[in-house]
């Protein structure tokens, strides 16, 4: 009689959402990891934060066909990539590594640990690429591939398809940058990275290049890779949970209060202030400093409202969150009287944001 066992799941948290579940990606089996699968008779099968991966076991809870070490690997596709990008802090803390618009993701396991480590991908690339870069100090460079297992891996032959030893001297260009042909078609599917220092090869690394080598998922549209590394087992088979945990994004919030009714705004005093007594966990209580516009401000609204305009800022950034923050009130003061002009300001669309700013208009 055939059971089954779970051999692992992958569920996506992220902290923007209120039940911190995450439903925006999709895992793409790559046709290595579907040959395997296939072969090992598992079964893949998704859910809305991520999927488990089940297995054929027998009565005794050891898999029914024997667990080799192996390496499953898996294209990341986002279902709304706009709203995904704007509310996620993607950046690297340690080492600093700001996420870019041609950047990938690659998340891998370390491993029964159940918390995905997460990196940024310089590419994902297929057998061969060509590598430029600038570092104008310097006129000579010494490049080298490797792993996190492994040094000087070959990527250069000659005529002949010998290999050319590693470490590699590149010489500048006559345009003054640096660029070598990486040829990556005599090495396995995975992560790379490419080190170049100086021509001494001494010292720190000048620049580091990370790479994933799959011609497959570098024809797809795919937002990153993950890499799922599976111990050999003989032994009755236990779930390993793997989760990963996105963290929204914060800015400081702008509104910009456009006087559309002509009123002498010299009369009165206009302020924004955070009037929230819910306590919420996420949210604190900011405060909003209003002055005229700056000259440095280019925001097209300065030009195309041609009316007076207050802008108030937050003092500091405010995350990004599904449950919206209230108690933002808009009010004016003349003399001892105050007035309310607006009771829960919108908060900014995440999608608008512009850098570490999220900006909203207010007209009055």
């Amino acid at each position: 009689m055939t059971a089954y066992r779970k051999l692992f799941s992958v569920n996506v948290l992220h902290n923007y959402y209120e039940d911190s579940l995450c439903q925006d990606l999709d895992f793409i089996p790559a046709n290595s990891s579907r040959i395997l699968m296939r072969n090992q008779r598992w079964i893949y099968k998704a859910f809305d934060t991520g999927f488990n991966l089940i297995c054929e076991s027998d009565l005794d809870q050891k898999a029914k066909i024997r667990i080799g070490e192996s390496n499953l690997y898996f294209g990341i596709v986002l279902k709304q990539a706009a709203k995904f990008l704007a509310i996620t802090n993607l950046n690297e803390a340690n080492p600093q590594k700001n996420f870019l618009s041609n950047k990938k993701i690659y998340l891998t396991n370390n491993g029964l640990n159940k918390n995905l480590k997460y990196s940024i991908l310089d590419a994902i690339t297929g057998d061969l690429f060509n590598f430029n870069f600038d570092l104008p100090d310097h006129e000579e460079v010494t490049l080298r591939l490797k792993t996190a297992l492994k040094n000087d891996l070959i990527i250069e032959y000659d005529s002949n398809g010998a290999p050319i030893s590693s470490p590699y001297k590149i010489k500048k260009n006559i345009n003054g940058t640096f660029g070598k042909l990486i040829d990556l078609s005599k090495l396995p599917d995975g992560l790379y990275i490419i080190s170049v220092k100086n021509a001494a090869d001494s010292g720190n690394e000048l620049l580091t290049y990370k790479v994933f080598k799959s011609a497959e998922l570098q024809s797809q549209a795919t937002f990153g890779v993950l890499h799922i590394s599976i111990p050999a087992n003989e032994e009755i088979v236990e779930e390993a949970k793997f989760s990963i945990s996105f963290t929204r994004k914060e800015t400081f919030w702008k509104y910009y209060v456009i006087n559309q009714s002509g009123i002498d705004l010299e009369d009165f005093d206009l302020f924004v202030k955070d009037k929230s007594t819910e306590g919420h966990p996420v949210y604190k209580n900011y405060t909003f400093a209003g002055k005229p516009v700056p000259a440095d401000d280019h925001d097209p609204i300065n030009k195309i409202a041609d009316v007076p305009i207050v802008l108030f800022k937050s003092n500091i950034k405010i995350p990004f969150f599904e449950k919206v923050k209230t108690g933002l009130e808009l009010s004016k003061k003349d003399g001892s009287t105050e007035v309310i002009l607006a009771k829960n300001l919108p908060n900014p669309m995440p999608e608008k944001q512009a850098g570490e700013e999220s900006k909203v208009y207010v007209y009055v």
